[in-house]
């Protein structure tokens, strides 16, 4: 199978101006997700690029960044822990407030005590905007005992400086595009 060029897969990525409301342009990535080889190019840049060693696991938000987080992690036979909205998971949670770049919001994630001691913890999500979403996921992996070792985006929108927010978390932040 052929490998696509970083400008193919950016071709691909849909572009919706004024969504979810006004003056934000939506990078949608169904359409790469459409495209087998696009899906391949994009798990083999995260395998390149994120260093996996010891006992680790993928975490990663809904909804987009479950798609490529089970990918990734069924990819490399490791474990997978969904980060929710309000409401979707049973049992206890603990709660984190963000802000996005187009209001607030809050995720929530299974408490497990602190039985990610000693994991590295890679979170994974579609798109790297402000930083926020991905910040509130390390305070939640923190709280249950994880160190983030790293972040992986399919899509980071480099005007809008996330990286810097990440930081303080992770010296590893890549990402297989930028806009």
């Amino acid at each position: 199978m052929a490998t696509l060029s970083n400008t193919k897969l950016k071709a691909l990525v849909g572009k919706y101006k004024d969504f979810p409301k006004k003056g934000i342009t939506f990078l949608d990535l169904n359409p790469v997700l459409f495209n087998s080889a696009a899906r391949t190019a994009i798990l083999n840049d995260f395998i390149k690029n994120i260093k996996i060693t010891g006992k680790t696991i993928i975490v990663a938000p809904e909804a987009r960044g479950f798609i490529w987080g089970t990918l990734i992690a069924e990819k490399l036979g490791i474990p997978f822990i969904p980060i929710r909205k309000k409401g979707k998971l049973p049992g206890k949670v603990l709660s984190q407030s963000y802000n996005l770049e187009y209001g607030t919001d809050s995720l929530h994630i299974q408490d497990f005590g602190k039985k990610l001691k000693g994991y590295k913890v890679v979170i994974v999500d579609d798109l790297l905007a402000t930083g926020g979403t991905a910040a509130a996921c390390a305070q939640l992996v923190e709280q249950i005992g994880g160190k983030v070792s790293a972040f992986y985006f399919v899509i980071d929108i480099t005007a809008l400086n996330g990286q810097k927010i990440l930081k303080k978390y992770s010296n590893t932040i890549h990402a297989t595009l930028k806009f």
